[in-house]
């Protein structure tokens, strides 16, 4: 059995009987196996508590430690009481911890904003350390996971942001939603007896074992960039109107136990690398309100793919280039045998004033009906007509007694002068089979366009697809649904770039 099976098996058995809390199930693994802190946020009666218990059961020998706190708790109730023994035949301040949290594998604090100060300071350097200071002790706990809940976040300017900021996974745990699996639920005539068979129990050893190698996870470039794009949009909407700058605010401590939670769940999930559904796990990371997971979905969402969006952006970009290019005025049929001179114009024949030359580029500018500027260049030893945009004061400025004004418009090949048509100069045979070879080569270059275009969709197309069929242990149905959607929009971009190519 690997290592995802293995997780697979234990994500089963204590999933048993808890309707619609299998993906917090999952989360509690993922936070207890990475050694982080989890919340859960939700009203009374949501299975909080016995998420915790189910998590115990997982841990080979382990204890647990449960606990509601009010206004009126102290800390001899959740660290033990004072060993009055020690303190008076040694003098010495302990406590007696033993079937208490410095004790217990796994913990439950239940309203965990309603304790005071000193058992809050406390908690700190037990969820940031896993230390707890007993006396002249230091002692290094056990704790793999202490899960906090409450039917409310911590409120304003009371001294609770540090704590809050300790706990990195954050979750969401309501009543049950779909309505048969409501049934199944009152119907149910007891909770089943969870028991994990001893070979699928996790020991130290293992843990320790798994610690090594989830150092070794690889963070791929596009992972980090993708956060770093997420970043930036934090920091754009915590600029937003209505919206307080701590809203979005994550510290560097944060940052870097979301990089530990991402190697974890790509380990546990079978890979030596990080991937795109690790990352989506920062959607319950990274919002401090309630009001703001919507904008953290969406934020982290659109990070997935945006290096696959990238590449199929520039793609589309390059196949409407060759597309205008080869249907602009430029490569227009009726120009393709017309002699140019001196590199810039166009002759015209049998005008009457002698030689005369239309600008090339401005061919292109003619749109049915315009004006133009004719007048004699003394260099060329030739007339030659501008086109004349009345908007530019170059053009009013170079209107002189010696310029006429002409009303200008084009045929496929000829230019049509004050209603009079003179045919252009056209290329010798020589300069036509030029004109054929050059034309060839940009068919060739087009159709290589064409094939390393085809190749890079399918390449996008594969990728894609690998993340589709992919499953994340830790993710929910909704989060993949979220995944495939992103994906599928991808694929119907790539979809159109490939029709593009297929008529250049």
């Amino acid at each position: 059995m690997n290592i995802r099976q293995h997780i697979q098996t234990l994500l089963t058995q204590t999933s048993q009987g808890l309707y619609e809390k299998d993906h917090i199930i999952a989360l509690a693994i993922l936070c207890a196996i990475s050694g982080e802190s989890l919340f859960l946020l939700g009203p009374p009666g949501t299975a909080k508590s016995e998420i915790a218990r189910r998590l115990k059961k997982i841990f080979l020998d382990a204890s647990a430690f449960e606990y509601l706190m009010s206004r009126f708790s102290i800390p001899d109730e959740v660290f033990g009481p004072v060993s009055l023994q020690k303190l008076k035949t040694e003098d010495t301040y302990e406590r007696k911890i033993e079937g208490f949290l410095p004790a217990a594998t796994i913990v439950f604090l239940d309203e965990i904003w309603k304790a005071g100060p000193a058992i809050q300071n406390a908690l700190l350097t037990v969820l940031n350390e896993k230390i707890y200071r007993n006396g002249r002790q230091t002692i290094h706990l056990p704790m793999k996971c202490l899960i906090a809940a409450s039917n409310e976040l911590p409120a304003e300017n009371e001294g609770l942001e540090a704590l809050w900021d300790r706990f990195l996974v954050r979750v969401i745990s309501n009543c049950i939603n779909d309505e048969r699996t409501f049934y199944e639920m009152l119907t149910m005539t007891d909770m089943p007896s969870i028991t994990i068979p001893q070979e699928l129990l996790l020991t130290d050893e293992l843990l320790m074992r798994w610690q090594k190698q989830i150092n070794s996870v690889k963070v791929p470039n596009h992972i980090l960039k993708a956060i770093t794009i997420i970043r930036k949009e934090l920091v754009v909407s915590s600029k937003e109107e209505n919206s307080d700058h701590l809203d979005y605010y994550i510290s560097d401590r944060r940052w870097r136990k979301n990089i530990r939670i991402l190697r974890t769940s790509a380990f546990l999930n079978g890979r030596t690398e990080v991937d795109r559904t690790d990352l989506f796990l920062l959607v319950h990371t990274l919002w401090n309100k309630v009001t703001s997971i919507d904008n953290i979905l969406r934020i982290v969402s659109s990070s997935l793919f945006y290096d696959l969006m990238n590449e199929a952006n520039n793609l589309d970009a390059e196949c409407k280039k060759i597309v205008q290019d080869k249907y602009s005025d430029s490569y227009e049929e009726e120009t393709k045998n017309f002699k140019i001179f001196d590199l810039l114009y166009y002759a015209l024949k049998n005008h009457p004033i002698g030689k005369c030359y239309l600008y090339e580029r401005d061919y292109k500018k003619i749109r049915g009906e315009c004006l133009g500027l004719l007048y004699y260049d003394k260099k060329l030893k030739a007339h030659v007509i501008r086109k004349y945009d009345k908007y530019s004061q170059s053009s009013k400025n170079s209107i002189q007694e010696d310029i006429k004004i002409v009303s200008l418009s084009k045929s496929n090949t000829s230019l049509v002068i004050d209603g009079v048509a003179y045919e252009f100069i056209t290329q010798d045979n020589e300069l036509s089979l030029f004109g054929s070879i050059l034309k060839r080569i940009e068919s060739t270059v087009e159709s290589s366009l064409s094939m390393r275009t085809n190749k890079t969709i399918k390449s996008l197309q594969s990728r894609i697809e690998e993340i589709k069929i992919s499953q994340n242990l830790f993710l929910s149905k909704e989060d993949l649904k979220i995944i495939n959607s992103h994906a599928n929009k991808i694929e119907k971009q790539l979809n159109v770039i490939l029709a593009k190519t297929k008529n250049l």
